[in-house]
C-alpha cells in the first residue's frame, strides 16, 4: 500500500511538471504586469499583503487538485499539506487571514474578477479571460 501511494504521488507530480505551472490571475485593475517568482512565493504564502500601490490582496486558492498541487508546489516549493498547515498556523497565531478558497476554477475565477486586488491561480489549460494574466518571471 505505500509503495502505491509513492507511485500515486510521484505520477501526480510528474503530470503537474508536463503539465506546467499554473497560471497566476489577477482583477483586471491590478497595476502590476508580471511578478517574480519570490512575489508569487510571498502573495502564496502571506508575506506580500499589499500590491505596490497599497491595494490590498486578496488571495484565492483552489481547495484541492491537480491546479491546486501544482501551483503550491510550483510557487511556494511546499506540499499542499504543508501550505494547509502553514495557513492554520498563521490563522490560529493571529498571523495572519486565511486565503479564500473554492471548490471550482470557475467559482475562483468569478471571486477573482469581482473583487479588487484579489489574486488566484488556474491550471494552464484554464481559460480566464476576465482576469489579467500575470507572468512568473
Amino acid at each position: 500500500m505505500k509503495a502505491f501511494l509513492s507511485l500515486l504521488c510521484l505520477a501526480s507530480f510528474l503530470a503537474a511538471s508536463l503539465l506546467g505551472a499554473p497560471a497566476i490571475v489577477a482583477h483586471p485593475d491590478v497595476k502590476v504586469s508580471a511578478l517574480s517568482k519570490e512575489d508569487a512565493k510571498n502573495i502564496l504564502l502571506g508575506t506580500k499583503s499589499r500590491w505596490d500601490d497599497g491595494t490590498p490582496i486578496r488571495l484565492a486558492v483552489l481547495k484541492s487538485g491537480p491546479s491546486h498541487e501544482a501551483a503550491i508546489q510550483a510557487y511556494t516549493s511546499r506540499s499542499t499539506d504543508q501550505f494547509e498547515k502553514f495557513w492554520k498556523k498563521q490563522v490560529f497565531t493571529g498571523k495572519g487571514i486565511a486565503p479564500d478558497s473554492f471548490d471550482s476554477e470557475a467559482d475562483l475565477v468569478a471571486f477573482v474578477a469581482r473583487t479588487p486586488g484579489a489574486v488566484g491561480y488556474v491550471g494552464a489549460a484554464a481559460s480566464a479571460p476576465a482576469l489579467k494574466a500575470l507572468p512568473v518571471n
